[in-house]
């Protein structure tokens, strides 16, 4: 049995907005770095939804903080972010809780999207050399995967097997 598509509908709702929120409010941002927890309701929809729904929470996410931050908006950095849920979502749905698994997922999105991908849309946005911005973002990317990592296994999983035996005993009463 599955969860009502209304039902799903409004809670893929309430995790954009925790997504928003935590990406205004509970990050640390500057023009080349950005350190937050952006990644908790992301990687909370890709194990609950799978990547579609991930990627595209991402992207709309992405979109509406960009509106609200000085920065602006660049749609490369839109890609970038449904990238990241994609990965989520292929990785982490439907998938045994493995932290090798986890680990995997969060170095290689952070590695191939975060550090080189990002870094490549900076370089096109400021027009600063591709070497010069990757420091900054590989230490910014060393910080941010062992936090991940540690907040996806202790925090999300059990936060997605809540609502996973909550749909259960919705559809059973």
């Amino acid at each position: 049995m599955k969860e009502k598509f209304g039902q799903k509908i409004a809670v893929l709702g309430v995790l954009l907005a925790l997504q928003i929120i935590a990406g205004r409010f509970l990050t640390i941002s500057t023009l080349y770095m950005k350190i937050g927890f952006g990644f908790v309701p992301l990687a909370l929809t890709a194990i609950l939804y799978g990547p579609f729904y991930a990627s595209v929470n991402a992207a709309l996410g992405d979109i509406i903080i960009a509106m609200l931050n000085p920065f602006g908006y660049f749609p490369g950095f839109t890609i970038s972010a449904l990238l990241k849920g994609a990965l989520y979502g292929l990785f982490l749905y439907q998938k045994p809780k493995k932290t090798w698994r986890v680990l995997g997922v969060v170095a290689f999105a952070n590695i191939a999207v975060s550090i080189f991908l990002n870094s490549f849309w900076l370089y096109m946005l400021t027009g600063q050399g591709y070497l010069a911005v990757l420091p900054t973002r590989v230490f910014q990317n060393v910080v941010m995967i062992p936090i991940e990592v540690i907040v996806i296994r202790l925090v999300v999983y059990p936060i997605a097997e809540l609502r996973q035996k909550a749909v259960v005993n919705q559809l059973e009463d």
